[in-house]
């Protein structure tokens, strides 16, 4: 009997080694289909909602001409997050949900995780409505408290901050891709 459940290793890789092989934001075009590939992968398409004006070449024009390759090049040095680094993290995810929210007007905090995993795998979680459902369900709607700045995406960090409280308290000694997969139920 199949296991109903899919295995996305194999698709994650494809993922990874398109942007292991294409890192930097300095082709329009290259730019347009990491946006496209990773969002319609991952169910998180940047056009949904965006309205008939929307362009993706103009979103991915102001990603090419910010600063990100430089912010990710940090964030790829960590190698576990944790309190220690994780406002960088968040810093970072913040920057690219402004560059699509200025583009499409909607916060695509979904898409910027994981566009921004695929880029600096060890350090971003994945979030969207089934991880976040789960994460609460997982802490049993336990409020976990943290300080953080309003300078991020209070969403997001709220469940980075759960996400970093299940791994060292329900699974000392996992990496943040293993919650990953606990969350989405793989």
């Amino acid at each position: 009997m199949e296991n109903e459940t899919p295995n996305w290793d194999w698709t994650n890789s494809i993922l990874y080694n398109m942007c292991i092989d294409e890192p930097n934001h300095d082709d329009v075009n290259i730019t347009v289909g990491k946006l496209n590939i990773i969002g319609r992968t991952y169910s998180a398409t940047i056009e949904r909602g965006a309205g008939k004006n929307f362009k993706i070449v103009n979103v991915a024009k102001k990603i090419n001409n910010s600063e990100i390759d430089r912010l990710l090049k940090q964030i790829k040095l960590i190698e576990f997050p944790n309190e220690d680094n994780i406002e960088d993290i968040l810093k970072v995810h913040k920057f690219f949900t402004d560059i699509l929210y200025r583009e499409t007007g909607l916060y695509k905090r979904s898409l910027a995780s994981k566009y921004l995993h695929f880029h600096a795998p060890k350090a971003f979680f994945i979030y969207d409505s089934i991880a976040n459902k789960q994460i609460r369900k997982e802490l049993n709607n336990r409020r976990v408290k943290f300080n953080t700045s309003n300078d991020f995406d209070k969403e997001y960090s709220q469940f980075v901050y759960k996400c970093l409280y299940f791994r060292d308290n329900f699974h000392k000694g996992k990496n943040h891709r293993d919650i990953d997969k606990v969350l989405l139920n793989y």
